[in-house]
């Protein structure tokens, strides 16, 4: 439960400029664990600046992660990347995790949770909570990675075009 806390409270705390805005998403209620309401962003794709991530596990898991949301959404670029370490990684099973932010092509729909889903099972990502039913539409899989096992969260917000990714080693 702490797991998805992180996930909701990084997409809130998450702000990227709405540059090119064509209409005004509407925002996302306060759920449990959020500081205040998401407001779904429209950016210009174009204009953002894509980053790379450190190290070779957040290279392997972007390699996983941006092709399925680059198919899913017309294009992907990884627009924001961080290491979390610290009490937070030693509350989450001994280690940091990393945090994604992509920026998407388009605007995502809740439709694209689904094919989110089936994407990511194809490449072995098991799937062990749909947290779908939320206002944040995130699923949690697992992933075995050099003989370790790591939880990864997918979390959308329908109107935004950016999707959020955390990855923690699992135990």
């Amino acid at each position: 439960m702490r797991f998805l806390g992180l996930v909701l409270v990084s997409l809130a705390l998450l702000v990227f400029p709405g540059c090119g805005k064509k209409e005004t998403p509407q925002p996302v209620s306060p759920g449990a664990g959020m500081a205040r309401p998401i407001e779904p962003q429209s950016l210009d794709y174009n204009k953002v600046a894509e980053v790379k991530p450190a190290g070779e596990l957040a290279t392997a898991l972007h390699g996983d992660m941006q092709p399925v949301l680059e198919k899913v959404f017309g294009g992907a670029k990884l627009a924001l990347f961080f290491e979390m370490g610290g009490q937070m990684g030693s509350q989450m099973g001994g280690g940091g995790g990393s945090h994604f932010t992509y920026a998407v092509k388009r605007q995502t729909r809740i439709e694209d949770v689904s094919a989110l889903q089936k994407k990511l099972e194809a490449q072995g990502y098991k799937l062990v909570l749909d947290g779908s039913q939320n206002a944040i539409k995130t699923l949690c899989f697992e992933k075995k990675i050099g003989g370790k096992v790591y939880s990864v969260t997918v979390g959308t917000t329908p109107g935004d075009q950016r999707v959020s990714v955390v990855v923690f080693p699992k135990g």
